[in-house]
């Protein structure tokens, strides 16, 4: 009768060292893109630039002309505008905005108008700040001055 450990066959350890080799490369090669991906999840951002803002007078309003830039990697989406600090519910009536698009993927313009009622809170040779807040967070200010 034959014993059981002189029947039993196994894998030579040359194999065995490239199984385990070849697991341990195609396990590293799925971590490296794995993180490569999650890595660039993280790295986009969005930055808007102004490429022009001026103001004209129109009859009874001041109206600040705005045409900016996404120069970021990543889409944004124009949230809030404040002028001089405060949010533009907060003047009443005498302050009112309209964009060409709201959302801007990377690489995509848009042009703004922002109409101001001549009066007691908008007069000539006053410094306007306009801010635009993005969905984001982010605050981008421009500066005019009112002719």
């Amino acid at each position: 009768m034959r014993s059981f450990r002189k029947n039993s066959k196994a894998v030579s350890p040359v194999i065995s060292t490239i199984i385990i080799v070849s697991v341990a490369i195609v396990m590293s090669i799925a971590v490296a893109y794995w993180m490569l991906g999650l890595g660039a999840s993280f790295t986009k951002f969005e930055k808007l630039e102004f490429s022009s803002a001026y103001v004209t007078d129109s009859g009874g309003k001041y109206v600040v002309n705005i045409n900016a830039k996404n120069t970021g990697t990543a889409a944004l989406t124009l949230d809030q505008v404040f002028l001089n600090g405060k949010p533009l519910s907060a003047y009443n009536g005498t302050a009112t905005v309209s964009w060409s698009a709201t959302t801007l993927e990377p690489g995509a313009q848009t042009s703004g108008t922002v109409s101001l009622t001549k009066g007691s809170t908008w007069n000539s040779g006053m410094s306007v700040e306009v801010t635009i807040h993005t969905a984001a967070g982010r605050d981008y200010p421009k500066t005019v001055s009112l002719p």
